[in-house]
């Protein structure tokens, strides 16, 4: 075999070990990783992004008037530049886990930063709150090889969704991100959105109406650790998951 050839062989090899198989098994099939509830009539709404003061209060706003809680997965920085809104979070009963310490997708991380991220911005999140973390969700739902063992070796399970509004989209509207969770809602969801970022622009708006929908749907909105059915998944879960079973 040409050395040219080898090297294209190698190169394959390793991006298929280190991404193609971490895509398709836990982002896309959720192996080791809490994707949704089962056998009730329950949703958890998270949020990523925040806290951000100009985005983030509306959204809270939001919640406590429906009388609902959720998941923030922070980010460290915006975390540590708004203490007094992180503390809301937690004295208002929402749940806060880390985000990632970069706010990068972990395909164009090294695989060492990769490694380090999720423990990184654990530790930060965690001297912030006082409380240990034992959840996180990667920037973008995006997981490498070195992402699954850096969540093990810090003890961090990952949590993804099964219904995206995509907020974040340049084209988003209120209106559009309402009606995309209304139709992709099922019981035992997790309904990923944005209180910060571009997110941030259409979801506070989209909010009141998406919880009004989700009540009037008979669903119980729920925290993250509330959900009930809500576990890593595992190999016999990975038919149904790539099928698009929830």
């Amino acid at each position: 075999m040409k050395a040219g050839r080898r090297v294209l062989l190698g190169t394959v090899v390793w991006l298929g070990t280190y991404i193609g198989l971490p895509y398709l098994l836990s982002q896309r099939g959720g192996l080791g990783l809490i994707r949704s509830g089962r056998g009730a009539r329950q949703v958890a709404l998270t949020f990523d992004d925040g806290p951000d003061p100009a985005t983030t209060p509306a959204v809270l706003d939001a919640l406590r008037a429906a009388g609902v809680h959720a998941a923030f997965f922070v980010l460290p920085e915006q975390a540590e530049r708004h203490p007094a809104l992180l503390r809301q979070l937690l004295d208002e009963g929402h749940e806060v886990h880390p985000h990632g310490n970069l706010h990068r997708h972990a395909w164009f991380l090294t695989p060492w930063r990769a490694f380090r991220d999720p423990g990184d911005a654990a530790r930060r999140i965690a001297r912030l709150t006082g409380r240990r973390a034992t959840r996180q969700r990667p920037p973008h739902g995006g997981y490498t090889l070195a992402t699954l063992l850096g969540q093990r070796a810090t003890g961090l399970t990952g949590v993804h969704w099964t219904v995206e509004a995509r907020d974040w989209a340049p084209d988003a509207t209120p209106q559009g991100v309402r009606s995309a969770v209304r139709q992709q809602v099922h019981p035992g969801a997790i309904i990923v959105l944005h209180d910060a970022g571009p997110g941030g622009r259409t979801t506070p708006t989209a909010l009141p109406g998406i919880l009004r929908d989700l009540l009037e749907q008979g669903y119980d909105v729920v925290p993250l650790q509330e959900l009930q059915g809500a576990r890593p998944g595992r190999w016999q879960d990975l038919a149904g998951a790539l099928r698009g079973r929830h």
